[in-house]
């Protein structure tokens, strides 16, 4: 079992993070939590590092539901969504993949739940423009 959906986007890292907040919005879900890795890795290890983000991603209902079921699954919250900028100048889009984050909850209602939320959470994924083999890649100074 892989723990993620990913794809290459025909995009540039600021205009996936914007598809991706909006492909989120039309599955019923938001960002709760931004965490820029490379702002965090200068300041904390200066260290320089691709541009890579973080979205903490929730689905209010699925969240509530698990939750119901579960009452520790909220230690797995939020599902987090990676936008990251590889140095070849593409752009990644990784989420997790709910099905896998709650598999470790032994419930077969959590279970039931989980496959909703990982169907969803593919529909994220596969909302966004898919880079095409030999397309142009965003040249951008890190």
């Amino acid at each position: 079992m892989t723990y993620h959906f990913s794809k290459f986007v025909d995009a540039s890292f600021e205009e996936a993070i914007a598809q991706v907040t909006e492909a989120l919005k039309q599955e019923g879900m938001g960002v709760l939590t931004e965490i820029d890795v490379q702002a965090a890795f200068k300041k904390k290890l200066d260290i320089d590092f691709r541009r890579y983000k973080i979205l903490g991603a929730c689905h209010p209902q699925i969240a509530y539901q698990m939750i119901q079921t579960d009452d520790k699954s909220g230690v797995l919250y939020p599902c987090n969504v990676v936008v990251q900028e590889h140095t070849d100048g593409r752009v990644e889009v990784s989420a997790v993949d709910p099905l896998a984050m709650f598999a470790p909850v032994e419930n077969p209602q959590a279970r039931e739940i989980a496959i909703a939320a990982s169907q969803t959470v593919q529909r994220v994924i596969d909302h966004l423009p898919a880079l095409q083999p030999n397309a142009k890649t965003y040249e951008y100074a890190i």
